[in-house]
Formats: structure tokens, C-alpha cells, sequence
């Protein structure tokens, strides 16, 4: 839970190289946004892309996803950054424990203030209720 807005990731185990992940935001009975990013391996280092999309699809970034540089990593957190500009500058993801991780982005906009979003994952065993 975010406030009253409710959001979903999905991770797939690391396979060739990559590792894919889904995101949903919804409110209420309406999905605000979608997001698929990957992690993948590449002889320069570890990329994170990510793009946002529409509940139809429509990509938000144009002309492509948003590609970070996997900066520093430990065994409780990893952080990439952004070369190109500030959308976002960071993305942080940190390990609370087997079960629990914070999702930290850092927005830089051109104009205005840092926007930092953060969101506290947990584990589902099952998947939960759907809401109506």
C-alpha cells in the first residue's frame, strides 16, 4: 500500500543475463501506470532500463526507455544512475530483509526541486485479494 494508491512489482529469476520485472500503480479500480524494466548483464557493467506505459501500452518516454548504470552495490542495496539527465538521476533499490525491499527514485526534473519517491515492498506468498 502507497496512501490509497496500491502498488505491485513482479521480478523474474535471472536468466541469460537478464532479469525482468513488471510494475503497477492503481487507485481505486483504475491503474494509473504500467512499468517493465530489465536488469541485464553486459560486459560494461550491470544497465537498468525501464519504460512506463499506459494500462493500453502507449509509452510514456520518448524515443525509448530510460536507461541507468549500475553505480554501487553491496549486499543490502544497489543504486543506479542516470548519465543522460535526471529522469530519474537514481533509481536505489535496498534489502530489509528476505522478505522486504525499498524501491527509492530520485527524480532531478530541469526546473524545480528533487522529487524522491519511495515504496516498501513485501513479499506476497499468495497472491492477494483482488479489490473491487
Amino acid at each position: 500500500s502507497w496512501g490509497p494508491r496500491v502498488a505491485q512489482q513482479v521480478w523474474t529469476a535471472p536468466k541469460a543475463g537478464v532479469m525482468m520485472g513488471t510494475f503497477q500503480l492503481a487507485e481505486d479500480d483504475k491503474t494509473l501506470v504500467l512499468e517493465l524494466f530489465t536488469m541485464v548483464e553486459e560486459p560494461e557493467g550491470i544497465t537498468f532500463h525501464l519504460r512506463h506505459f499506459t494500462p493500453s501500452l502507449v509509452a510514456w518516454e520518448k524515443p525509448g526507455p530510460t536507461i541507468l548504470n549500475l553505480a554501487s552495490a553491496d549486499p543490502k542495496s544497489f543504486v543506479f544512475e542516470n548519465p543522460l539527465d535526471g529522469q530519474p538521476k537514481h533509481a536505489i533499490f535496498t534489502r530489509i530483509d528476505a522478505d522486504t525491499y525499498v524501491s527509492r527514485s530520485e527524480v532531478v526534473p530541469e526546473k524545480g526541486e528533487l522529487k524522491v519517491t519511495e515504496i516498501t515492498y513485501h513479499r506476497q506468498k499468495d497472491a492477494p485479494p483482488a479489490r473491487h
